[in-house]
């Protein structure tokens, strides 16, 4: 899967480098911006326009876009002016790294970082050094780049530009990934999500937080990585930006599928799916064809699964993409092994063989032999299925002790640090000695002079640090006290809570069992009375009547105390059924969607999160007015996310909290006895959303 999240990367970073600092189509009316540039005159202000409208045409129309930057290029020239020949010469760039022409590139970059130190403009070279390290990730110069990445970081300090900060931040990850320092790559992203969320760069955000599940995915840290790919799809989803949410799916599709959670992975690329093919991204398609295709196999259904390593394949050839092609290609020849297809299984891996040696795919080459050695297995052909077998360990070792030389290279590298250190903490020591030595001798004039001041003022210490112990313990003390009474209120509050939960439940149930029988039976004693009286018949039906009534709101109070249906099935086919009696409510259109493992949680925690949802769903039916209902529920292994809306009138969640409204105070109250999270996004006229994250 390696290679499969690294083609995001590659596209991840050139994205972040260009669309955080451009002004985009959503920013700037480019038809108005090219009438403006009709009437205005040959100046900075013209240069200003065609900077705006080249960054501007940049994603959606490069050829455009280069159009306007020769135009600027031509402009600034004429006017003798730098910054935006400066500014052309970077826009040019990003258009050449576009269409991948990365010679002509490089010496736009190299033009405008020499103009930029030329005349001391620190942030144009910053950003030459950024764009300079994007072409040579391109050319796969990897540590140059980062090199490049790391001068440009610097700069954005010294000149305090955040957002310059953060995209160099991102830039020096993604080389860091590309060398598989995931650990360090992670040191950089915490980095950019801190300075973006507290400078509020969303767009950067949601970038970042993919990267960054990437790298705690390679390392096989898949709780956090599915973590931050769940923030991404928060973002991203607010700012419609639908390649990265396409991402963040295929990637929670590979976690899932590692898991062997196959429906949960079949959703997550569908979704990506989905969103690749609406917006044209082609990096995206082949990884859920994969995807997919992958889960087919999985189910035998090897039909479907060719379809689609098929399509990935295409894709993958209109890409370029060697190393995505053998992929899928391999994977059609081990359904024709599973087929029978000996003879054509062992030319598709014949196949994949050239191309994985004459790209140098060593990985790759591994696996084919391995396919090869298994197909000529099953043909019965054993002469070369032990060939194959042989050329598989022989490679593979090789592969595996040119990693332990790598490990110990870099071990003996910082073996050799660590000793370089070691000498020159060694030098300054003799010196500090020899410099000690001198200053003792000089002491010891003033030692008599200042013994006495020295003792009082020691006495004067002792005194002061006493006093300041006795106060930080009694600090200390109360801080104790205090944290037990808060522990001690609240135990109390959670038997208290718990208490009620079986004081409910009895009562249910002496209702149903006791007084539901008693009217039962008082009824059918009415109907046993009628035939033998039939003057009082009218006065009977009646009271048979209002018994039927009384046993109807017995059962009701019964039930919505304690639902049958949550003690026998659980929390899940409870939910659904509440949901199922709101939909068939006239002019209420109600729906409920449960993904994952929907196995039984404890009894409190069912009961309490049934709770919740009735408190929402009341204070919608109370007050929203709403047509549209919908609760969805994703069951991770360690989480339950939840999120509840509705097209009802909405309400200002501030003026709610500060007026401490029962209903929400309620609910948020037991989402904290669950020790869990809840946000609630509302505004008049806008309905409700509620998003609740349970830990289970």
């Amino acid at each position: 899967m390696y290679r499969l999240k690294l083609i995001f990367l590659v596209q991840g970073i050139f994205f972040c480098l260009i669309q955080e600092n451009s002004l985009t189509q959503s920013l700037y009316n480019l038809d108005s911006l090219e009438l403006q540039l009709k009437s205005q005159t040959d100046d900075t202000l013209k240069i200003k326009t065609l900077l705006l409208l080249t960054k501007g045409y940049i994603q959606n129309d490069p050829v455009k876009s280069l159009t306007y930057c020769n135009e600027l290029h031509d402009l600034s020239d004429k006017l003798h002016y730098l910054p935006g020949l400066i500014d052309a010469l970077s826009e040019k760039s990003r258009i050449y790294n576009a269409f991948g022409n990365y010679d002509s590139a490089q010496i736009m970059c190299e033009t405008a970082i020499h103009l930029s130190d030329s005349i001391g403009d620190s942030k144009r070279l910053a950003e030459s050094y950024s764009n300079y390290g994007v072409t040579l990730y391109r050319t796969g110069e990897i540590p140059q780049a980062l090199e490049y990445f790391i001068k440009s970081n610097k700069l954005y300090e010294i000149i305090e530009d955040s957002l310059g900060i953060a995209n160099s931040l991102n830039g020096i990850g993604v080389m860091l990934m590309s060398q598989a320092e995931y650990d360090l790559a992670i040191y950089y992203y915490l980095k950019l999500i801190k300075i973006s969320e507290k400078k509020g760069y969303l767009n950067m955000l949601g970038k970042g937080y993919i990267n960054i599940g990437i790298a705690y995915d390679e390392l096989d840290e898949d709780d956090k990585a599915a973590y931050f790919f769940l923030e991404s799809i928060k973002i991203n989803t607010k700012l419609n930006n639908l390649i990265y949410l396409g991402n963040a799916y295929n990637n929670l599709g590979n976690i899932m599928y590692k898991y062997k959670k196959y429906d949960s992975a079949w959703i997550f690329y569908n979704k990506a799916l989905e969103l690749s093919i609406k917006t044209n991204y082609q990096l995206g398609l082949p990884i859920a064809y994969i995807g997919l295709g992958n889960i087919f196999q999985i189910r035998n259904k090897y039909d479907k699964a060719y379809d689609y390593y098929q399509l990935a394949k295409n894709s993958y050839a209109s890409l370029g993409d060697k190393e995505g092609f053998v992929i899928a290609y391999k994977n059609q020849g081990f359904i024709h092994e599973k087929w029978g297809n000996y003879d054509i299984s062992i030319q598709i891996y014949d196949s994949c063989l050239l191309i994985a040696n004459e790209y140098g795919l060593s990985e790759r080459t591994v696996e084919i032999y391995y396919n090869l050695y298994n197909s000529y297995r099953l043909k019965q052909d054993f002469e070369k299925a032990f060939e194959y077998l042989l050329n598989h360990t022989v490679l593979k070792d090789s592969i595996i002790n040119l990693e332990k030389a790598e490990i110990i290279a870099n071990l003996q590298l910082k073996y050799e640090k660590e000793k370089d250190q070691a000498l020159i903490l060694s030098l300054e020591n003799e010196n500090l000695e020899k410099d000690l030595s001198l200053r003792k001798r000089t002491n010891q004039r003033n030692t008599y002079l200042f013994s006495g001041s020295g003792f009082v003022v020691v006495i004067l210490f002792l005194f002061i640090f006493y006093r300041h112990k006795t106060r930080k313990d009694k600090i200390i003390a109360e801080q104790k006290i205090q944290q037990l009474e808060e522990e001690k209120k609240l135990l109390a509050a959670k038997s208290i809570v718990e208490g009620q939960e079986e004081e409910r439940k009895r009562i249910a149930k002496e209702l149903h069992d006791g007084l539901g029988v008693l009217l039962s039976t008082a009824k059918m004693q009415f109907t046993t009375i009628k035939d033998k009286s039939p003057e009082n018949r009218p006065l009977i039906d009646k009271a048979t009547k209002l018994l039927e009534q009384a046993a109807g709101d017995v059962r009701k109070i019964s039930h919505n105390m304690m639902p049958g249906l949550l003690t026998k099935f659980g929390l899940y086919e409870a939910t659904e059924d509440l949901i199922e009696q709101l939909d068939e409510t006239e002019g209420l259109n109600a729906n409920c969607e449960i993904t994952g493992d929907t196995k039984r949680l404890p009894e409190n925690t069912e009961i309490m999160l049934y709770r919740i949802f009735q408190e929402i769903v009341n204070n919608t039916l109370k007050h929203a007015e709403a047509e549209n209902i919908r609760l969805q529920m994703n069951i991770l292994p360690e989480q339950l996310n939840i999120t509840y809306s509705d097209d009802g009138k909405g309400f200002n969640v501030e003026e709610k909290i500060e007026s401490k409204s029962i209903g929400l105070t309620s609910i948020e109250s037991r989402v904290n006895f669950l020790s869990g999270q809840i946000y609630v996004e509302s505004k008049p006229g806008e309905g409700v959303k509620y998003v609740i994250e349970i830990p289970i």
